[in-house]
């Protein structure tokens, strides 16, 4: 019994769709239904690059699963940075004034024009335009040019468009209904023709219009645009990013109508200089074929301005004032300041304050077209590294230093810093960390920010190691390009197109499906050098007199918990001095001196916590062994269809031939099924038992379209990925018949265990890797996701700490937590299937349960298990399954024998769908993933 052996000429056979042959008489044909690496998504889109008459760069994508189609058109050097310095938000009204523009030409005009485009036959759309020539003529002139505009008509056919305005660029873009596509693209062109914009200008109507919208779009309330005012309030007067480029009817009504300046003129000259062809790239993403998309494009040939002059900027280096950050509010010592928040903003909570530290950067990016294509190292891939740095969870962190004192919370993400840009731009950018911190944080406030200032002097207290870097960037392709549930929008691919060019090899819309915005874990150059620029900003960062310090708190806070060991209390009322105005938000902000004996006072709680505990509180980083640095290709697996409409399975015995072969010159991402004669392929067993065991293996076979077949999983890419999946079932008929308190005991044992891994649960979320345990008839389910390479290592750690769990519990070692008791009152209070009087007996034993009672439960539960079965599916060969099973088979070995209690359940009712924890395991709630991935939102739009 087991797998039935095929040789390397029959499964090349069978790889090769040979017909003819068949070792058996009912097999007809054979399917490849895992061909082999490919590129997320590549079998569901194609690209094309295009550079148009007029130097404009062009990026059509055919995409087969795309539901609406969309547009977008980004132009380099049109941004907030570009505007001069006596009309500040000009660059913010031109991009309101080109989106209002009308047509100005007739709408059947433009029908006509559209229908020539999109009609493949030219003979045809000549004939039906001579035929409809003498009634559009006469309906035209009936309906006295009434002009279109084209929001209007967007919404009109359930369109939708919008722009923004960054300080380097400027993006417009729009989406519908496939089928409005060609006459959209005519429409969206016209927006951009000199004439069109200069007619818009000329109506007396439209610049008193746009500037009262740009005035409205001013946040003076949330916490997030009193942050950004009060950072540009402190960058010196000179640097473009210290001006109002939001704009307001002071900046572009007011003040030019005082001092004489045509501001209609001046956005003529503002389009006329730096809305230039050469500089933009237009981004199409529709479902028709790439010939109909190039056809639609043909009126972006007369777009813009062709101003040859002023093309070489795109060349040149950025040359940036010093910022200058936060010396107006102290020349010559360490200050910190807070910022009062409005009691208009609805979504902080004043029990959790805002520590902010900012720090001025100046990479200088390389432009795509300056040399050969390589990997830039752009300020966000270096924060994601820096994220995974100093936001990590585990011994020696910042994170769990900042909670053993109550100074972050715990739950949810508050506690954990984040790393965002609120300016990037070559040359120029800030980084801006953001910390959650308690009542008892802001109280200790300076020495908070002596903690984060020495785990950044720890993370480079010895040379940062060359395997961490390549496993940060191996977490970073997992979640943004590997697993992410969608692919690039044209937005995200027009903006990324200014910094990493178009085409090549790394470009957008590269033919070999290569991730541009990070170096490959594989890439030793690139790795490197990573490493170099993190080490170099880590060394600026570690300069606590460099950046500017802030802490955004709520009044209960600021009058009620200033005063701590080294903070001095606040007392004088914000309306008064010493309390200063921001102008623009109306925020209220007082600026004191750091506490000087506060990075004594930290000092000394590290010196007690390692006198005492025996650990150093703050430690470097440390490998993740969770995380693999080199990711290996989806082995392949092939599908043999039969008469009766069954289908066989045949998988590579030797997975490391297949490796090798995959890795041969000409087994690239896109190389077909490789065979090698050092290679045994054998068929495929969905059902084995362990020998003299309770035990059982199930493997599920790929699903034919992609994805599984079993356990449900997260929306993935459709092609073949490394991740796996398996359910661990314990069977035990118990839980059908244990009372509602036993199965409240028993889910409080299985919360506090959840807390108990929080590490491991961590360290796994970072790899991509996530659990689920629950109680259902057949005894307890533990399912796991992940990467193939590192996910049986999990599952033996999971299991191995799930077995001793009521073991800590009973001698003390582990708590059971106040969150874990919410957690489990909740989960009674929620429940559909018991009745008002069974919940309250619930609630009851849940708040009198001790640690002893829960971990007699567990004991309990687990000494009634009778074997059990292991489900594995995706990216893991049969025999890797079956020595996993023998490994968890020897973790339980201590149980699993019971008597009387044995359950075969059918596979179904085990693969219902789970609730994936820990509920950072969700990608977006990762630290740094928002940096990375498209789906998170990582083009602020």
């Amino acid at each position: 019994a087991g797998f039935a052996a095929v040789s390397p000429a029959a499964a090349a056979s069978y790889a090769a769709g040979d017909a003819n042959y068949s070792p058996l008489a009912s097999e007809r044909k054979s399917v490849i239904a895992v061909p082999g690496p490919l590129a997320p998504f590549s079998t569901t889109r194609t690209y094309r690059n295009i550079v148009l008459s007029n130097g404009l760069k062009v990026v059509l994508v055919k995409d087969s699963m795309v539901q609406r189609s969309s547009v977008a058109l980004s132009i380099d050097g049109a941004g907030q940075f570009a505007e001069p310095d006596e009309i500040p938000g000009l660059a913010h009204l031109m991009e309101h004034v080109v989106l209002s523009s009308s047509r100005g030409t007739k709408n059947r005009v433009l029908q006509r024009r559209a229908r020539r485009i999109w009609n493949p036959n030219p003979e045809i759309s000549r004939m039906k335009e001579t035929e409809r020539e003498g009634d559009v003529a006469g309906n035209d002139a009936a309906d006295g040019g009434e002009e279109e505009d084209f929001e209007d008509w967007l919404t009109k056919n359930e369109g939708d468009s919008n722009g923004f305005t960054a300080p380097g660029f400027v993006c417009f873009h729009f989406n519908g209904p496939h089928e409005i596509l060609p006459e959209g693209l005519e429409r969206f062109s016209r927006l951009f023709t000199l004439d069109e914009v200069e007619t818009t200008i000329r109506k007396p109507f439209v610049i008193p219009r746009e500037i009262e919208r740009v005035a409205s779009e001013l946040d003076r309330t949330s916490d997030a645009s009193r942050a950004f005012y009060f950072l540009k309030g402190n960058v010196d007067p000179g640097h473009p990013f210290a001006r109002f480029s939001a704009g307001s009817k002071a900046t572009l009504q007011t003040v030019p109508a005082e001092e004489g300046i045509d501001v209609a003129s001046r956005l003529l000259r503002f389009f006329r200089d730096h809305y230039l062809s050469s500089r933009a790239t237009l981004v199409v993403v529709g479902r028709d074929d790439l010939s109909s998309l190039d056809r639609w494009i043909s009126p972006f040939s007369n777009v813009m301005s062709q101003r040859a002059s002023l093309a070489s900027m795109s060349s040149s280096r950025p040359n940036f004032p010093d910022p200058m950050i936060g010396k107006n509010l102290a020349p010559n010592g360490m200050v910190q300041s807070i910022i009062l928040r409005s009691k208009d903003d609805v979504q902080v909570d004043e029990s959790i304050q805002t520590l902010c530290i900012e720090w001025p950067l100046s990479f200088v990016y390389d432009m795509p077209d300056s040399g050969p294509q390589r990997t830039p190292i752009t300020a966000t891939a270096v924060a994601f590294v820096l994220t995974q740095i100093l936001s990590r969870r585990g011994p020696g962190s910042l994170r769990v230093f900042l909670e053993r004192f109550g100074w972050v919370p715990k739950a949810g993400s508050k506690g954990t810093p984040r790393i965002t840009f609120p300016v990037d731009v070559s040359g120029f950018q800030v980084l801006r960390m953001e910390l959650g911190l308690t009542l008892e944080g802001f109280g200790n406030r300076s020495a908070v920010v002596s903690a984060v200032f020495e785990s950044v002097r720890k993370a480079i207290e010895r040379p940062l190691q060359l395997d961490l870097v390549k496993q940060y960037l191996a977490a970073g392709l997992l979640h943004g390009y590997m697993l992410a549930p969608r692919p690039p929008d044209s937005i995200a691919l027009a903006v990324d197109s200014l910094r990493f060019g178009v085409g090549g090899a790394r470009g957008v819309g590269n033919s070999d499906g290569n991730w541009y915005l990070m170096p490959s874990p594989e890439d030793e150059a690139g790795a490197e050098n990573m490493r170099r620029v993190v080490t170099d900003t880590l060394r600026t960062m570690s300069d606590d007199e460099v950046p500017l310090v802030s802490f955004r708190a709520s009044p209960k806070a600021i009058f009620g918990f200033s005063g701590g060991i080294v903070d001095q209390t606040i007392s004088a009322p914000p309306l008064f001095s010493p309390w200063k105005v921001e102008p623009v938000t109306g925020a209220r902000y007082l600026v004191e001196s750091r506490a000087n004996g506060a990075s004594g006072y930290f000092k000394s709680l590290s010196w007690f916590a390692a006198k005492f505990d025996g650990e150093d509180l703050l430690t470097p980083p440390y490998l993740n062994p969770l995380i693999p640095t080199k990711f290996r290709a989806p082995r392949p697996v092939i599908e043999r269809r039969v008469a009766w409409g069954g289908s066989r399975y045949f998988y590579p015995e030797d997975a490391a031939a297949y490796e090798e072969s995959a890795r041969a010159p000409g087994g690239g991402p896109r190389a077909s099924l490789k065979l090698t004669d050092a290679g045994t392929w054998r068929e495929l067993q969905t059902e084995r038992p362990l020998e003299g065991s309770n035990w059982k293996l199930r493997h599920v076979p790929p699903a034919r379209r992609g994805g599984f077949a079993g356990l449900p999983l997260p929306v993935r890419p459709p092609e073949p990925t490394v991740e796996c999946a398996f359910v661990v079932q314990l069977l035990s008929s118990l839980p059908s018949t244990f009372t509602s308190g036993q199965l409240a005991l028993t889910n409080l044992w299985l919360l506090s265990f959840d807390d108990e891994i929080l590490d491991l649960a961590e360290l796994g979320a970072v790899a991509g890797i996530a659990y689920e345990t629950s109680v259902n008839p057949a005894g307890l389910r533990v399912s796991f996701r992940g990467v193939s390479q590192t996910l049986p290592s999990y599952v033996r750690r999971f299991c191995r700490r799930l077995v001793q769990h009521h073991v800590r519990l009973l001698d003390g070692s582990a708590k059971i937590s106040e969150s874990a008791y919410r957690r489990a009152v909740s989960d009674a209070n929620r429940s559909p299937k018991i009745d008002r009087l069974q919940r309250q007996q619930v609630i009851d034993t849940v708040s009198r349960a001790s640690e002893k009672d829960v971990a007699k439960q567990g004991l309990f539960f687990l000494r009634c298990v009778n074997g059990g079965l292991l489900i594995s599916q995706g990216d893991v060969l049969p025999n890797e399954s079956l020595r996993l099973l023998s490994e968890i088979k020897y973790v339980f070995r201590d149980f699993g024998s019971a008597d009387g209690f044995a359950v075969e359940p059918d596979l179904g009712s085990i693969l219902y769908r789970p609730f994936w924890k820990p509920r950072d395991a969700s990608p977006c709630l990762l630290p740094g993933i928002s940096l990375i991935s498209d789906s998170c939102g990582r083009i602020p739009r």
